[in-house]
């Protein structure tokens, strides 16, 4: 781990994204030949760890279940590559490794996603082991650790473990718990409401709850969230809007505005990561909502995910760089 910066572990599921560009999304039944196809390492997880990667000052980990170590290798190589450490992923003797197919209509930017997963959950014992190794190899505790929104019962003993870890050897002040609330019909999912010191919402949660804007959905979530938490909730093209329980305070901020939609695989994961880091590091919460934004607007504007960081506006990159952000959590 890095004893400068940010050391963050995400617990998700990683998949084998097959992703097929074609003009516009084929009707039933119909044979279609699609431009290119894509091989990535995807998933929320995936997607976050490989735009953390890419900045500076946080040292990124992948803890997700998958078939038989030897057949998983070409889905961790493009992570390792990138930097993470894949030491806390569990692998099993049998199955196959979850894949994704992905059909990306180039007329629209619209992505429809078929999923297979038979990866067995992540159990407590699995979390524990691989988290205490870590930090005993490195002598460090992590300072945030992300949840993604699957395998409820088991994340909320997971989320409970660290929690009284970190209390009783004194580093939870030092620790941030997330999680992600994205998919709405998901079994048990609001049992992580008051999990989390942020939590991300997606608009589909919101809409699906009743709300058609942001504001008011938090508003009425936040008093279902722990006393202090930080209430993240992305709105597509509208951008995205944060509510401060200690405080009430709501901010906003709008999409970045680019000339074409390419690719919106990811986009909000890659908000995610924008506001991992800019908590991470210190950046007030309307830099946090902004930089943000603007990351996942240039992740939409081009195809996956390399050197997103180099297309950032040169006031983020020489905040990166130079720590020039005022550094105040409002």
């Amino acid at each position: 781990m890095s004893s400068n910066g940010a050391n963050v572990l995400l617990v998700g599921q990683l998949y084998q994204d097959f992703i097929l560009h074609v003009d516009e999304f084929p009707a039933e039944d119909a044979k279609k030949r699609a431009s290119k196809l894509e091989i990535r390492s995807g998933g929320n997880c995936g997607n976050t760890l490989m735009v953390l990667s890419q900045l500076p000052n946080v040292q990124t980990w992948c803890m997700t279940s998958l078939g038989p170590k030897e057949e998983a290798g070409s889905m961790l190589l493009g992570l390792e590559n990138q930097g993470v450490n894949t030491s806390t992923c569990v692998f099993h003797d049998h199955g196959v490794n979850p894949s994704s197919y992905v059909i990306h209509a180039s007329n629209t930017g619209t992505r429809t996603i078929i999923s297979y997963n038979e990866a067995q959950d992540i159990t407590l014992t699995d979390y524990q082991q691989r988290v205490e190794k870590a930090m005993s190899d490195t002598k460090q505790h992590f300072t945030w650790v992300h949840f993604e929104g699957r395998n409820i019962d088991n994340a909320v003993q997971q989320i409970d473990w660290m929690h009284d870890k970190a209390i009783k050897e004194n580093w939870r002040d030092r620790l941030t718990i997330s999680v992600e609330l994205e998919k709405p019909d998901r079994e048990n999912i609001d049992a992580l409401l008051d999990k989390g010191d942020v939590v991300f919402f997606s608009k589909l949660f919101a809409e699906k709850r009743g709300f058609s804007d942001a504001s008011s959905f938090l508003k009425a979530y936040s008093v279902r969230c722990r006393p202090n938490s930080i209430l993240f909730c992305t709105w597509g093209a509208q951008g995205a809007t944060c509510l401060q329980r200690a405080t009430s305070q709501i901010l906003s901020a709008p999409a970045l505005n680019i000339d074409q939609v390419v690719d919106t695989v990811g986009a909000g994961d890659t908000f995610t990561a924008g506001v991992i880091y800019g908590l991470s590091h210190g950046f007030n919460l309307l830099d946090v909502l902004t930089f943000s934004c603007e990351l996942a607007g240039r992740k939409v504007a081009q195809t996956g995910f390399d050197q997103l960081q180099q297309q950032l506006d040169a006031r983020w990159n020489n905040a990166l760089f130079y720590d020039s952000v005022d550094r105040a959590i409002t």
